[in-house]
């Protein structure tokens, strides 16, 4: 009997052959079985693909998971694919694929199926092996002189990267070709490195080097080039010393100075010997000159005996060598010796028997005169005061037979001539009273480091009425918690005193005194201590963090005193990671003074706490910082949307996505798989911060095409998890319209008007609602307009008129309804009169339709007769700015043609030609004029109401808007110039806020300080004290490393403004010029071979400069810069005026300022370099002032100034002015002959005349064809009269009467300079061969050109051109030429070159005392003396 078999089984034999999927008896239960698990390799290397594959049998639905160490795999991570699929058999196959894999894959991976029911799962072990990594060192590009050592090391830096490869090793390649052992190189070669090495590298060795592993399967290396150039040559430009013969205890110094070069090395010997700055006696500084050359400086502050010899610069840079040397005599130090060469203490009637004598007789070398002498306290001891005294050249003796308590004091001997205050003395005691002895003083250091402890000792004679103090820096120490002074007597009778420190500081570095006394006598021994600074260390950052894996971890440690690693032999920054020193696994870049800790990928274990601290520093001084690695969290993406699903071609679209933040975080969009960017100009991409701290995404289309239809996804990564969400598109077409007629037609009055519109692409499921079609004209809707009938058929619509009329011209347009922002096709109508209509009278252009006049813009009126003129807007882009920011007012009008457009500013008007403001108009495209006047740098005087006013011959239309400016932050610092000070000195700087309103508006923020760019913490070692408007900054002690640049600002003042000043804080025995007061201005100390800068004198602005030079001597102050505060304060007023171009109160400005410099100027009997030159801006100002606003000058105060600067008494300011400035005398001219132009050009111009000390104007008019002009007129001599009578000669000049025909009398300026010769340029640019004053071997000094008479000139209202017959001028010398070699030249005054000209004039006449000369044209005229050079033949 058969077996009745479940689900398809089949009996053989009575018993069920189940089919897949089922087992029992009767195969009636579910079978779900993992046939096999597989990879496609058991080994694998990071980056190679891996493919899992399992066969599972189950008969309905099951789920599969794939798990790696027990982490379940998910699909949607981009490495992973995961696919199933079903065979042919009735199994389901189901692949894993890693597209590349990483270490971290290493491991169990599982498959796990579940029916609900039943649970089974099979594993298999893979192994990933590490990518080569190599390192090569160095690591970047290097440049090395020809016949260098080079050497390349490469590394393999995880060696566990070669497991499985069987031979091969690591190779080089120079520029793709390898490089062998044996070569002009030597490879060293290991399993993971090699070394590449040449002793003398060539030009050939430039070129790329690559390290590679030669049977390693991927293509990986490392590189570097290698630039190999020629060496440069040495060059010692100078050497010098300061004295070649010197004494002992003098100063002396060398300098050179050398080409800089790459590599230069510089060393200083004497007699052979190196001298380095280790060495205490001898200061060695180096620094770049602006010439780009190396200057280089030995001092020696104290010469001794030893020092004398060859000295040797010698420089080097491993290539080349050059050396230059001095020889140096050093004479001994006068040395005395007194006999007896202790104190004495004797009885009174004992004898005095006293002898002086010269030890060593050469220091008295080049002494002239002078000789041994007697002092007793520190009065000269006469033959005649009861002393015997006996003297020869090297020795002396004093002798008294019977010594009297009077002669008790101090003896002394020295030398009258010796140039240094040398003597040895003792002490003679009379009475005999018991001295103190301080037997011994010693320290347990005399150099230690803060926090250490100290203790001085000192063992002193005893005395029942001994006094012992201590004193640090003549300060006295008492004891306390700092301080602990004790005293004992030892086992000898004497007494032993302690001084304790036990926590030494800073400020303990110094001299420290112990003085004992017993109130007769006193002794005092002192002991010189250094204290190092204590380490400090500042990590980067400063506080724990907590980064994800894979994100880097930077850490940085600096040495915040680099001073506190003096004395260190060795050692540097380390890092500690949890105690242990981190030696592998981290890229770690250390200098001197700093070192940075990286790692581009953090790994979990590598969280801890991280140290750093230096190797060699004798305390344990460290910094921390934890640093918690934590696992990636994955990306959320919450939503994406649009803002419709059917889309009309055209439109504007969004897409919008909301994702949880992350750090790192790049989105992408995509469209069909293509990337969407913002270079793409109809994609806007935007993103922004919701209030739930999420991020939005948003992707703008500023119109839709047809190819925007289907899928676009949003994909979101920070490169260690990655979401993504897709949304689908539709994309209709949008409705186009045809217009008939399609073109613009005319027709006349009473004709038909008939247009058809016809709407296509409207059967889409977009316009499932129907279209609606729209007539308008001139975007008017017209549909019920009674005079038109509209007819519609279907998506087709008709606009008829039987009749036109004028009216009807316009344009017609046809629009449908079914976009927002409807689109219309248009055709224009121009309706014409017909012949029976006849035109009305319009004016200024008006159009007469149907009897009435349209008027154009500007005009109404019923013929359009009458000017319209509004300002319609007027408004400015800031009612309230700060100084020195731009402001525009903009001021749209209407009105007619030639209106004129006029600013001002509280009721000043406002010129064209300022400099500070822009004004511009431009035409609106519905004929309005839009005028516009910028402020490019605005004034705290710009406050106020800005007026803008339209203006007709009839009418004027006038807007204001009020605009408040806030000053620009000012802030002055005290001291307020560069200084320097000694170490130890104090720092106390103060800066204030000048004007508070300035800080209008901010909210808060404060003074801040910061020291060469690095903001000032309180922990620096500084005291800040800071109040809303000021801050002062203080340190008791300074030292070296507080040398820099100081600067104050504001922390939230809008601009960058702040205030700076540099310090040098120098040792003590550093050469410095000392304080100084000279021309009323105090010069504070400052270090040699610098320049220091001060306030000027009282009543004057401006800053005086004055150089101390190398040996630590003043040298005379610089004051061209100084000004006297009347002339400043008019200087501005000017500047005002030209800058802004107001035209109100000009007049009185500029005399008042004329005013003031005619007092100033003649109350002084010498004006200052400084007045000069503030004096001819003034004057230049005035002429262009006057010139831009036709301003009345008053011509006698303008002459009176110019007369005045012009005086004989301020010879010696010229001369400075003209050194030290780009001025002379010749812009004086300059100025009066544009003064001269400007007084011309005025139509009612009066006849005057000035008469100065030194020059003389006048101001005259004549008809030069019938009359012509001399002046001055003040002699009745002809300009040819050359007679050599006795009688006065004098200088004029005569326009003779000319030829060529004036119509009317014209107006001239004629001008005589008395003075202003002796101070004009020279230079004539002449073709003489010498012009030097410089004083050649065997030959006298050259003779010079001069200027020999006054200058005259004249200028007239009309140009005169060639003057016929020329004109005659006769100048009287100033200096009678009795020397041959000297020959007299007519010459002008040439503003363009700057220049004597001899061009248009020539010599009449002439003899040793007078010249007489003609030109053909005005200008400016003189006498040049000329050195005469004869022709050669």
């Amino acid at each position: 009997m058969p077996y009745s078999c479940q689900h398809g089984g089949t009996c053989i034999n009575s018993t069920c052959v189940c089919s897949r999927g089922y087992k029992g008896s009767s195969c009636e239960n579910e079978s779900l079985e993992i046939l096999y698990l597989r990879s496609s390799k058991a080994v694998f290397r990071e980056g190679n693909e891996v493919l899992f594959e399992s066969e599972i049998t189950d008969n309905s639905n099951f789920t599969v998971q794939w798990s790696r160490d027990g982490v379940i795999i998910s699909g949607i991570l981009s490495r992973y694919s995961i696919t199933s699929s079903a065979k042919a058999n009735g199994t389901f196959l189901h692949q894993l694929r890693i597209s590349s894999v990483y270490e971290r894959d290493e491991g169990n991976w599982s498959i796990m199926a579940s029916n609900g029911v039943t649970v089974v799962n099979k594993g298999i072990i893979i192994r990933v092996l590490p990518k080569l990594v190599l390192l090569m060192i160095p690591q970047y590009d290097l440049s090395i002189e020809t016949k260098e050592n080079f050497t390349l090391q490469c590394v393999v830096v995880n060696p566990g990267s070669l497991i499985n490869l069987t031979s091969g090793s690591l190779i080089w390649v120079k520029d793709g070709k390898p490089l062998l052992t044996g070569s002009i190189f030597t490879i060293s070669t290991t399993q993971t490195s090699t070394i590449l090495n040449k002793a003398s590298a060539e030009i050939s060795d430039s070129g790329n080097y690559f390290c590679l592993h030669s049977t390693y399967p991927d293509p990986l290396n490392v590189s570097i080039y290698v630039n190999i150039i020629g060496p440069e040559s040495v060059e010692i430009l100078l050497f010098r010393i300061s004295d070649s013969i010197s004494r002992e205890g003098k100063s002396v110094w060398l300098e050179t100075e050398i080409y800089e070069i790459i590599d230069l090395t510089v060393q200083w010997f004497h007699n052979g010997n190196l001298i380095t700055n280790s060495s205490l006696r001898y200061e060695i500084k180096s620094y770049t000159t602006e010439n780009d050359t190396l200057r280089n400086v030995l001092n020696v502050p104290n010469v001794l005996q030893q020092d004398d010899g060859d000295w040797n610069i010698t420089a080097s840079n491993g290539k080349t060598t050059e050396s230059m040397s001095v020889y140096l005599r050093v004479l001994p130090r006068l040395v005395l010796q007194m006999m007896p060469p202790n104190n004495l203490s004797i009885e009174s009637k004992e004898s005095i028997n006293l002898l002086c004598v010269v030890t060593n007789p050469e220091s008295l070398f080049n002494l002239s005169g002078g000789g041994l002498f007697w002092q007793k306290d520190g009065k000269k001891i006469s033959p005649d005061s009861g002393f015997n005294i006996t003297t020869t050249d090297t020795s002396t003796t004093l002798n008294k037979l019977s010594a009297e308590e009077g002669d008790t004091g101090t003896y002394s001997c020295s030398h009258s001539a010796y140039p240094d205050p040398i003597n040895v003395s003792l002490y003679i005691n009379v009475t005999e009273p018991k001295s103190v002895e301080i037997l011994s003083f010693k320290s347990s250091s005399s150099v230690l480091r803060e926090g250490k402890s100290l203790r001085f000792e000192s063992e002193i004679a005893f005395d029942p009425a001994l006094i012992v103090q201590w004193f640090h820096n003549g300060k006295l120490i008492n004891n306390s918690s700092k301080y602990t002074i004790t005293s004992s007597i030892t086992s000898n009778g004497t007494s032993v005193h302690v001084l304790q420190i036990f926590n030494v500081l800073l400020q303990d570095e110094g001299e420290w005194n112990i003085t004992a006394s017993n109130g007769k006598t006193s002794e005092t021994k002192s002991i010189r201590i250094q204290v190092l600074e204590k380490l400090k260390l500042q990590m980067t950052p400063q506080y724990d963090f907590s980064i994800q894996r894979g994100e880097g971890i930077v850490l940085g440690c600096v040495v915040i005193n680099p001073g506190s690693l003096q004395n260190l032999i060795g050692g540097s920054l380390i890092w500690q990671k949890d105690g242990q020193k981190i030696l592998s696994g981290f890229h770690i870049n250390t200098t001197n003074t700093s070192t940075q800790l990286r790692k581009s990928s953090s790994e979990i274990d590598d969280s801890g706490s991280y140290s750093c601290s230096h190797s060699a520093y004798p305390d344990p001084i460290n910094v921390s910082i934890n640093v918690n690695v934590t696992e990636p969290e994955p990306i959320e993406i919450l939503s994406l949307k649009i803002n419709k699903p059917l889309l009309i071609e055209g439109e504007a679209a969004w897409f919008e996505s909301e994702i949880m933040n992350k750090s790192g975080l790049i989105v992408q969009w995509s469209h069909n798989g293509n990337l969407i960017t913002d270079a793409l100009s109809r994609f806007t991409l935007t993103s922004s911060t919701t209030a739930n701290k999420t991020s939005l995404y948003v992707l703008n289309i500023s119109s839709v095409v047809l190819q925007d239809e289907g899928e676009w996804n949003i994909t979101a990564t920070n490169g260690l998890s990655t979401a993504s969400r897709g949304i689908k598109v539709q994309v209709f077409p949008r409705i186009s319209l045809s217009l008939t007629p399609k073109d613009d037609l005319s027709i006349q009055t009473g004709e038909v008007i008939q247009l058809q519109c016809e709407a296509l692409y409207t059967d889409t499921p977009a316009y499932s609602t129907g279209i609606k079609l729209n007539w308008k004209k001139d975007g008017k809707d017209i549909s019920s307009d009674p005079s038109f009938s509209v007819s519609e058929a279907g998506t087709t619509t008709t606009l008829y008129k039987s009749s036109a009329e004028l009216t009807d011209s316009g344009r017609y347009s046809c629009s449908h309804s079914a976009y927002s922002n409807p689109e219309d096709v248009s055709v224009y109508i121009n309706v014409t009169l017909s012949d029976k209509d006849k035109p009305c009278p319009c004016q200024h252009g008006g159009t007469c339709i149907n009897s009435t006049c349209v008027c154009p813009v500007g005009y109404q009126g019923r013929y359009c007769e009458d000017e319209y003129l509004e300002i319609l807007s007027y408004k400015s882009s800031n009612s309230v700015i700060r100084e020195e920011k731009s402001v525009w007012f903009q001021a749209e009008i209407v009105g007619p043609v030639g209106f004129s457009v006029q600013w001002s500013r509280n009721g000043d008007l406002i010129s064209s030609t300022a400099s500070r403001y822009v004004m511009t108009s431009s035409k609106t495209a519905n004929g309005k004029t839009l005028h516009v006047l910028t402020i490019t740098n605005v004034l705290q005087r710009d406050e106020g109401y800005w007026t803008v006013e339209a203006l007709t011959s009839s009418k004027t239309e006038a807007r204001n808007l009020t605009v408040k400016v806030l000053p620009r932050l000012l802030l002055q610092l005290a001291p307020q110039y560069d200084f320097s000070i000694k170490t130890g000195e104090s720092i106390n700087l103060r800066c204030v806020v000048i004007n508070p309103k300035s800080l209008t508006g901010l909210s808060d923020g404060n003074l801040v300080w910061k020291k060469d760019g690095v903001y000032i913490l309180s922990d620096f070692g500084f005291n800040i004290s800071t109040t809303n408007v000021s801050s002062t900054l203080e340190k008791e002690l300074a030292y070296l490393g507080d040398a820099g640049r100081f600067s104050c600002s504001h922390s939230t003042y809008p601009d960058p403004v702040s205030v700076s000043i540099a310090i040098s804080v120098t040792k003590p025995e550093q050469i410095r010029c000392a304080d100084d007061k000279i021309e009323k201005i105090m010069w504070k100390s400052t270090i040699a071979g610098t320049t220091k800068k001060e306030s000027c004198p009282e009543n004057q602005k401006g800053t005086a400069t004055r150089y101390c030079n190398f040996q630590g001597f003043w040298e005379s102050p610089d004051l061209i810069n100084c000004t006297d505060v009347s002339l400043v304060n008019a200087n501005e007023e000017l500047d005002s005026i030209i800058a802004d171009g107001t035209t109100k109160n000009v007049d009185e400005a500029v005399n008042n300022t004329l005013v003031k410099m005619k007092n100033l100027t003649s109350q002084r009997s010498e004006l200052s370099a400084g007045d000069i030159s503030s004096s001819l801006d003034i004057l230049e100002k005035i002429v262009n002032v006057t010139n831009m606003t036709s301003a009345n000058v008053e011509k006698e105060a303008f002459f009176a100034v110019v007369d005045n600067v012009l005086s004989t008494n301020n010879s010696k300011s010229w001369t400075a002015v003209s050194d030290k400035t780009e001025k002379d005398a010749s812009s004086l001219l300059k100025n009066m002959d544009r003064m001269s132009e400007v007084v011309l050009k005025k139509e009612n111009i009066t006849t005057s005349k000035f008469k100065g000390k030194n020059f003389e104007v006048s101001v005259d008019k004549t008809k030069v064809d019938e009359k012509g002009i001399v002046f001055p007129e003040k002699t009745e001599k002809t300009p040819n009269d050359t007679t050599t009578d006795t009688e006065e000669y004098s200088t004029f000049l005569e326009l003779p009467k000319q030829t060529n025909k004036i119509e009317k009398p014209i107006t001239y300026v004629a001008v005589i300079y008395k003075t202003i010769s002796d101070i004009l340029p020279t230079d004539s640019g002449s073709r003489t061969e010498e012009n030097s004053n410089e004083v050649k071997e065997g030959k006298e000094k050259k003779k010079k050109e001069f200027v020999n008479s006054e200058i005259l000139s004249l200028t007239t209202q009309t140009d005169l051109g060639i003057l016929s017959p020329p004109l005659n001028l006769a100048f009287q010398h100033k200096h009678e030429n009795e020397s041959a070699d000297l020959q007299a030249v007519c010459v002008s005054w040439d503003f363009i070159t700057n220049k004597w000209s001899e061009e248009g004039c020539k010599v009449n006449s002439t003899n040793n005392k007078r010249t007489v000369c003609q030109c053909n044209h005005l200008t400016n005229f003189a006498i040049l003396m000329r050195p005469y050079t004869p022709v050669r033949i």
